[in-house]
Parts: C-alpha cells; structure tokens; sequence
C-alpha cells in the first residue's frame, strides 16, 4: 500500500505513518504535533496526553474521555488528522 500522498500531506515519511497506523509513535509525529513520542504512545496505547491536550487546548481529562471513546484505531486518526490539517513545513 501506498501512503506517500497521505504521508507528503501529513509532512512525515510514508515509513513513519505507516508505523503510525500499526501503533508506533515515532519522534517525527511528535515534532509535528510538538509534543513528545511517549506521551502520544500513552495516548495510542489508551491513557492520556497532557502535550496533546494542550495541542487541542482542553484538559487531559478530557483528552482522556475522548481516548476511551474513539479507541485505538480513532487515537491513530485522530493523530493523522492532526497532522494533515497543520500547514506544511
């Protein structure tokens, strides 16, 4: 599969997606979303992300009750997401 497009327009490589849909936060997502990697592996692996709550500008608590709602796969688009909307580097 191919992901160099969604990747290009996330501003990551196709690899670091790629790891990012099978759950592994490398720092070039974190950079991105500036935060750390940890802190958004806590967010994929179903805690909570004080870094990218202040990304969204609400409370971790918050982040948290999101988290239990979209489960792993939505924490993985919701990254994407994210990522996508930012403007390119």
């Amino acid at each position: 599969m191919s992901l160099i497009g969604v990747a290009g327009k996330c501003g990551v490589m196709s690899s670091t997606l790629e790891a990012l849909i099978s759950g592994e936060v490398r720092s070039a997502v974190a950079m991105r979303l500036g935060t750390t990697s940890s802190s958004l592996q806590d967010f994929v692996n179903g805690g909570t992300s004080i870094g990218l709550a202040a990304h969204l500008g609400t409370t971790s608590s918050n982040v948290q009750l999101l988290r239990n709602k979209i489960g792993r796969e939505g924490a993985i688009g919701l990254l994407i997401g994210l990522m996508a909307g930012l403007p390119s580097d």
